[in-house]
């Protein structure tokens, strides 16, 4: 019933942007209109910032990001950190903000305005969702590898013939010839069938052992939606449109692809 009510919406459908600062439309969600780094240390629980400087251009409303500052998070777009009210001493500009969040003295701050009325509604067709933990197929060895050639090393290369899919960063690799026996994770692709696997192989592989590649977990979508509520939706259903009103895609992971927007 789904597919047959969007039929022609499809037909205008586009790829979208998957960005943590575009829309899908392309436009940039939210420009700098102000930065400062006169900022003190924050508690954890703590909803007041009080700058060593005074800004002027400060405002209620405005959102607020910061880059990550030693072991302290960064302050992202999608925290969705408000500016509550503002006020201005002789020396210092005291924020409250609309959450409490840890932040380092001296952290440039990042405040926006987002001209939410302005952003385009989609929805989401998603075209390939692959099944939890599944991944992409699998392949045959064409060079082994000894199971001490990883012991000195980062990581170790290995040359595979793909029999069907991808193999992707982080997938991880069992031999289906030696009973799934779980061979490593993989770290960097070169090319569809030369990648590399991090260090401590188990075992030896050897030429023409058939291996397996699975994603380390289910796939997911993180949206942003119409209302600036960001969700993430884990397995979603290949071939049905997504129960929401989108403006942002921040990220997919594990094999999701093929998604289609449209208004």
């Amino acid at each position: 019933m789904i597919r047959n009510y969007y039929t022609d919406s499809y037909k205008s459908g586009v790829v979208p942007i998957i960005s943590a600062t575009q829309l899908i439309d392309g436009t940039v969600k939210s420009p700098i209109i102000i930065n400062d780094n006169n900022t003190p240390t924050n508690a954890a629980t703590s909803v007041t910032l009080i700058l060593t400087a005074v800004n002027l251009n400060i405002v209620r409303s405005m959102y607020i990001t910061a880059p990550v500052n030693g072991a302290t998070p960064a302050w992202t777009i999608n925290d969705n950190i408000i500016v509550e009210s503002v006020s201005h001493q002789t020396t210092t500009t005291t924020i409250t903000i609309n959450k409490p969040k840890a932040l380092v003295a001296g952290t440039a701050l990042s405040f926006f305005i987002i001209n939410q009325s302005s952003w385009k509604e989609y929805n989401l067709f998603i075209g390939s969702s692959p099944a939890p933990f599944l991944g992409s197929g699998g392949g045959v060895a064409i060079s082994g590898i000894g199971a001490g050639d990883a012991a000195s090393q980062a990581d170790v290369n290995l040359l595979v013939n793909l029999t069907t899919g991808v193999v992707t960063p982080d997938m991880l690799v069992y031999n289906t010839t030696q009973n799934n026996l779980f061979i490593g994770v993989v770290g960097t692709v070169n090319d569809p069938g030369d990648f590399t696997l991090n260090a401590n192989i188990p075992v030896a592989i050897a030429t023409n052992d058939v291996l397996t590649f699975v994603y380390p977990s289910e796939p997911s979508i993180s949206v942003l939606t119409l209302d600036n509520q960001t969700v993430t939706i884990n397995s979603p259903a290949a071939g049905f449109v997504l129960p929401l009103s989108v403006a942002q895609i921040t990220g997919t992971s594990n094999g999701l692809a093929n998604i289609i927007a449209f208004e």
